[in-house]
């Protein structure tokens, strides 16, 4: 099999989600799964052998904890599925052995496979952003297997605070498992901003502002960050990145300091939601509750974030207005997009998405067109999943569904998260 990289697809094609590439390959004759496990494997290898059992357990399963050696190879066996992943330390390549297969196949060289999967060097510290109505706690699923599968440093949650100007950098209490954090340097953090309904975008871009800061200070030597904002916090981002932002007290801007290498919106709305114009509605239905309140996230539909998230609102015109207020050239952008459920862009007009941010709008690309910028887009099916998305029944219109607050605990977007990374 030829082992370039490019072939990884082409022998899996139906592998989506943080699997875009499997890993691993050695003949149940060639390697005895009785070996006892190897204590000195690196920590890379076998946060890429996590990787591979959690986000493809189809092929390998049930998921293992340890890891086994048989030379040249650091690999684990999976029984039910019959199948090796591994890595030979003769060439540092991955090789996959599947239950059909007769001789291991040499899927690519191990660099390769530690950028896909986030298992390699981490170039910057990465904050996530929470979006409206939400909190740190949205990132609970990716921070459990950050911390105890890819292996990477937890640093906690930066809050500002109004009264001190400070930032306070803090660990999750009361976990249940303890989640490991230092409250200090780290690889990644989870923002909570101090109240992301009641501020406005600029404001929020304030906020975010001094937390980075914060963050590199805690990072001696990090001169950039990597940010991640889902829905309203890719928008506060921008506001930082685009010189709108403004400190909370008292509001004099803060003008962008190169200090974001990169950064990755999930279900943006980049040009607003239909869902914020109508929130405040009722469509006919009986009763005090709007349309928002049908979904059950706890919006308020009559909070600024509502009012700036509305397509045609005088922040979303400003922030859009990319002659006045451009973005950095020097930082790379990714869009990407979930879709799946038919999203209302008006009373009679539907477009793919997430059920509450069209792929359209999810889509910095159709904000920046063709201006000279690092940016690309994907698209990211989300599968419906009762436990965190909604479906309602609106008259004249039908059945709805959102799946836009599955995106954080979702493995389609968390792989593209961890191959967008470097």
């Amino acid at each position: 099999m030829n082992n370039q990289p490019c072939k990884i697809n082409a022998l899996l094609p139906c592998v989506a989600g943080w699997v875009i590439l499997m890993v691993f390959s050695n003949t149940a004759a060639a390697i005895d799964s009785s070996v006892k496990t190897n204590t000195t494997t690196m920590p890379n290898i076998e946060c890429l052998l996590n990787w591979a059992q959690t986000f493809h357990s189809d092929l390998f399963s049930p998921a293992v904890q340890e890891v086994q050696f048989s030379d040249p190879f650091t690999y684990r066996y999976y029984p039910d599925t019959n199948s090796y992943v591994g890595v030979s330390s003769e060439d540092n390549h991955v090789y996959y052995q599947g239950p059909t297969d007769l001789s291991p196949k040499d899927i690519g060289d191990l660099s390769t496979f530690l950028q896909e999967s986030g298992c390699g060097t981490i170039p910057y510290p990465v904050i996530f952003i929470h979006g409206l109505a939400s909190s740190a706690e949205t990132w609970a699923a990716y921070t459990n297997y950050l911390i105890n599968n890819a292996k990477w440093t937890f640093g906690g949650i930066p809050f500002y605070h109004h009264d001190t100007k400070m930032v306070d950098i803090s660990c999750p209490s009361n976990q249940n498992p303890v989640i490991k954090c230092t409250g200090g340097a780290g690889n990644f953090y989870t923002l909570n901003f101090s109240d992301n309904q009641g501020l406005p975008l600029n404001i929020q871009g304030g906020e975010l502002a001094v937390i980075i800061r914060a963050v590199l200070d805690k990072n001696p030597g990090a001169t950039k960050a990597l940010l991640i904002g889902h829905s309203l916090g890719g928008l506060a981002a921008r506001a930082y990145l685009q010189g709108l932002a403004q400190a909370p007290d008292p509001a004099t801007p803060i003008p962008y300091r190169g200090d974001v290498a990169k950064l990755i919106t999930i279900a943006t709305p980049h040009q607003g939601s239909f869902w914020a114009q109508v929130c405040h509605d009722d469509f006919g239905i009986s009763g005090d509750n709007s349309i928002c309140d049908l979904f059950n996230l706890g919006i308020d539909p009559h909070s600024t974030a509502i009012q700036e998230l509305q397509p045609d609102s005088s922040a979303l015109k400003i922030l859009n207005d990319l002659t006045t207020h451009p973005l950095p050239s020097d930082a790379i952008y990714l869009s990407i997009i979930g879709t799946g459920q038919p999203t209302l862009s008006s009373l009679v007009n539907y477009h793919d998405g997430d059920g509450i941010v069209s792929n359209t709008s999810q889509n910095l690309m159709e904000v920046t067109e063709n201006l000279p910028l690092q940016q690309k887009s994907i698209k990211v099916d989300i599968p419906f999943r009762e436990e965190c998305g909604n479906e309602i029944k609106i008259p004249v219109i039908g059945s709805l569904g959102q799946t836009h607050t599955c995106e954080t605990t979702d493995k389609g977007i968390g792989a593209e998260v961890l191959r967008n990374l470097q």
